[in-house]
């Protein structure tokens, strides 16, 4: 015999504002026969949704992963059970609607529970309890329905108090919710806490789209932002589409630059910080056909869109880079211990300059180093942040003879299979100068004339 489910009302609400956000995988417990909270988990990605099934397995645990988009959807994929919350179809419900005299008709919690001696009485108040339980049910299910049978049977009656009273709640419910994963989800991209007050006030006021201002200070260089909400046009509830984010470079000139989200989920602050800044970020993107999919990101500094924002330079996860290989070429300290490893290598995804220890001359010296998926490599700066050249990172290599040559070729080899729009820039020819010396402002080996005598790391 197939076994069968209940399901909370507070799992109903929460299933309603989870669908709104996205969350459409669902992961539930076969083994419980009531379905609450705790029973039912919401994720974005099937993968997941999958993973987080296979993780919690059990003697009273066992999941399994469906898809929906709505509470109709949900509930076709769940048996249930004999419960008073799901025994009247639609069209029962309608006829217990038309079996009352709506006219003098209202229902009073704390009075009809007291007042009700008779028997007649106690049935007419389990009447009304059952009714308007399958309406508020109906309402979570399919909330047109459910006002059709209110305005047809409530209107100017008694009861159309109750019907407002109820929509308040769930109003009031919904923007309360609606503002905690809002938010959740500025703090989530680096944003913080201090918006909080502003946002509930934005979204009391109800207008379809506002907008927020966040200053703030990354490694002492003033940073601005405008965050850009509009309101859904399915529902009342609110979203954050974009931030246009302004950063002074080391010249004064303001660089501007709008990241979308896409969602709920996008480019954090100190990441925006990081694109602006010329260097790489590592995210998980989804195509046009919804599939996800890793690449490194990079801003072209040399073109713009119709919008006015820099081009974006993609460097999909196809294209070959391997930045735990890139790192194996040096004597980096942090890469002997798999914790320290896994540190450094998220930190540099993130387009972070990250300070390692390395071995020279039989000492540790600081050297700054960050992500290059473009050419395949890592950058690496002294402790001044002056760019090392080829023959002084050749000197730090753990086997220069072979690692150096491996690191040159490597890049040509790879992108002959590949695309057009993933084939690295080509370089402007030999000679070509490091920015001021600054971290992450040129992307390209740097090849000089050099002296006989050799030139040290300056550490």
């Amino acid at each position: 015999m197939e076994k069968s489910h209940v399901i909370s009302d507070s799992l109903f609400n929460e299933a309603q504002a989870e669908f709104a956000i996205g969350r459409n995988w669902i992961a539930y417990n076969t083994k419980t026969y009531f379905l609450d909270n705790a029973d039912m988990w919401f994720f974005r990605d099937k993968d997941e949704a999958i993973e987080f099934a296979n993780d919690n397995i059990s003697d009273v645990d066992s999941y399994a992963v469906i898809y929906a988009n709505s509470m109709i959807s949900l509930m076709r994929q769940l048996p249930y059970g004999q419960d008073i919350h799901f025994n009247l179809t639609q069209k029962e419900l309608e006829e217990l609607f038309k079996s009352i005299d709506w006219q003098d008709a209202f229902y009073d919690p704390l009075h009809d529970t007291i007042e009700a001696s008779t028997e007649q009485e106690k049935d007419d108040l389990a009447k009304m309890e059952t009714l308007l339980v399958e309406w508020e049910n109906l309402y979570n299910r399919d909330p047109e329905a459910a006002l059709q049978l209110a305005t047809t049977y409530w209107e100017g009656h008694p009861m159309q108090t109750y019907k407002e009273d109820f929509l308040t709640i769930k109003y009031d419910l919904m923007n309360e919710r609606n503002f905690d994963y809002l938010k959740s989800n500025i703090r989530n991209h680096g944003f913080g806490e201090t918006l909080g007050p502003e946002l509930e006030k934005a979204l009391k006021e109800g207008q379809a789209e506002f907008t927020l201002e966040f200053k703030t200070e990354v490694n002492k260089r003033e940073m601005e932002a405008t965050l850009y909400f509009k309101k859904s046009n399915e529902s009342d509830l609110y979203f954050f589409n974009k931030y246009d984010t302004r950063l002074k470079n080391e010249k004064d000139e303001t660089i501007a630059q709008t990241f979308y989200i896409n969602n709920g989920w996008g480019v954090t602050l100190k990441e925006a910080y990081n694109l602006l800044n010329g260097r790489a970020v590592h995210k998980e993107l989804t195509s046009k056909d919804q599939e996800k999919y890793q690449a490194w990101i990079q801003l072209d500094f040399s073109a713009k869109d119709k919008h006015g924002n820099y081009e974006r330079k993609q460097f999909h996860q196809n294209y070959g880079y391997d930045l735990k290989e890139a790192l194996s070429y040096y004597p980096i300290k942090e890469m002997q211990q798999k914790e320290d490893m896994e540190k450094l290598i998220r930190s540099l995804e993130k387009g972070n300059v990250q300070m390692v220890a390395m071995q020279v001359s039989g000492k540790d010296a600081k050297i700054f180093i960050e992500a290059n998926p473009q050419y395949k490599t890592i950058n690496l700066y002294n402790s001044k942040f002056q760019r090392l050249d080829q023959e002084q990172r050749q000197e730090l290599m753990n086997k220069p003879e072979l690692k150096e040559g491996k690191e040159q070729g490597k890049g040509k080899e790879k992108g002959q299979e590949l695309g057009k729009e993933d084939q690295p820039e080509k370089k402007q020819g030999k000679g070509r100068k490091v920015n001021g010396g600054a971290a992450g402002e040129d992307n390209g080996f740097v090849t000089k004339k050099r002296s006989s005598s050799k030139k040290g790391l300056g550490i």
